[in-house]
């Protein structure tokens, strides 16, 4: 295989300004959930805090959190609501080093210096040619396959309209491409009532079946009645699809709930921060983020998801994907702040299937 994981060139702290930087200054933290004004808020790049004379990375970040210095001369990157009373939060509003404070974003430079090789900020649209970005994809899913690497999924309902493409994504899973499945009640729902019923919402893939509007709460119901969704995949009910894939292959599926949801499958979240953690545990460990036709959680994901992670002590990129048919949609996630991603404008459905042929032989 070509691929290749770029290299990450730390910072050369040999640099005067580096050497002779202050430690970062931190505040205590007087009441719960409330910081300091002068909170030093992160980035999706890779930033260096001075602690004691050593500059020490923030090795699970996520943008406009702030670092907390441990009491182990490390940092935690922590969200304003889970501060609490006595966390030494840094404060400073540069990021030159000079208030011991140092956003690096060179690391993955490539040779002209001038741009980060996983840098994608490109304009994308309808019209562009996605070949090369299939090739490019395939290889970089497979790199994670065999470096255990965590690829997480964030999941938009329409993918379980189609039974191609349910089959294609639970393919996947079975064949290790899927470390964590993020969506809504909606996308298992409808997964579920295609596994059961062979309907989705009431609907056959060309006609009305008489009475089949039942379906989507019947599915619900029988979720509640089996107590989760784990013991209603046991039960046998569900021949197929997406969520029996992941409950039997051991994949994390967190559904979070919405404002519009007016009955939910057992297990969905329907407190937002609560939501937030659960999908965080999962954002924070990945090495690729792959979104498909959701915007709101592409959106919430992608502003969890820095674009590096540090494994096994090595930085190195988070890949980043949305996939939308809409344009709007797909540009969406770089105009909330996250530039570090790639964008295809296709059908989702296409897209899945296309992806599985191209990855399982």
């Amino acid at each position: 295989m070509s691929f290749e994981l770029p290299k990450f060139t730390p910072p050369d702290f040999s640099q005067d300004f580096l050497v002779n930087a202050p430690d970062c200054t931190t505040e205590e933290v007087i009441k719960d959930g409330v910081t300091h004004k002068c909170y030093h808020a992160l980035s999706i790049y890779p930033e260096y805090f001075k602690i004691k004379g050593k500059w020490v990375i923030a090795s699970e970040s996520r943008m406009d959190s702030v670092a907390v210095v441990t009491a182990d001369d490390d940092i935690n990157v922590v969200e304003f609501r889970n501060l609490k009373a006595g966390d030494k939060v840094v404060v400073g509003r540069t990021e030159n080093g000079s208030e011991g404070i140092y956003m690096y974003t060179k690391g993955f430079a490539s040779d002209d210096g001038d741009v980060d090789t996983f840098a994608f900020r490109s304009g994308r649209s309808r019209e562009t040619a996605f070949s090369k970005d299939y090739d490019e994809l395939y290889e970089i899913m497979q790199y994670e396959k065999e470096h255990d690497g965590k690829i997480v999924w964030v999941l938009g309902p329409s993918i379980a309209l189609d039974e191609k493409s349910r089959a294609a994504f639970a393919s996947l899973v079975e064949n290790g491409y899927a470390q964590a499945v993020l969506s809504g009640n909606n996308l298992a729902t409808y997964d579920l009532e295609n596994g059961m019923f062979k309907t989705v919402s009431g609907q056959e893939i060309f006609e009305s079946r008489e009475n089949a509007h039942y379906n989507y709460i019947a599915t619900i119901n029988e979720a509640r009645r089996a107590g989760s969704l784990e013991e209603l995949i046991n039960s046998g009910k569900v021949k197929d699809g997406i969520i029996k894939a992941c409950v039997e292959n051991d994949v994390p599926v967190v559904l979070a709930g919405s404002i519009r949801d007016r009955y939910t499958l057992p297990g969905v979240y329907d407190n937002v921060y609560e939501s937030q953690n659960a999908m965080r545990k999962h954002t924070r460990k990945a090495t690729m983020l792959i979104c498909l036709s959701s915007v709101l959680h592409t959106i919430a994901a992608g502003n969890m998801t820095p674009s590096y992670t540090v494994k096994d002590g090595t930085v190195r990129p988070v890949y980043i994907y949305s996939i939308d048919i809409q344009e709007f949609s797909v540009n969406k996630l770089s105009d909330r702040g996250t530039l570090e991603v790639k964008t295809l404008v296709t059908n989702i459905q296409d897209f899945i299937v296309n992806v599985a042929e191209g990855l399982i032989k």
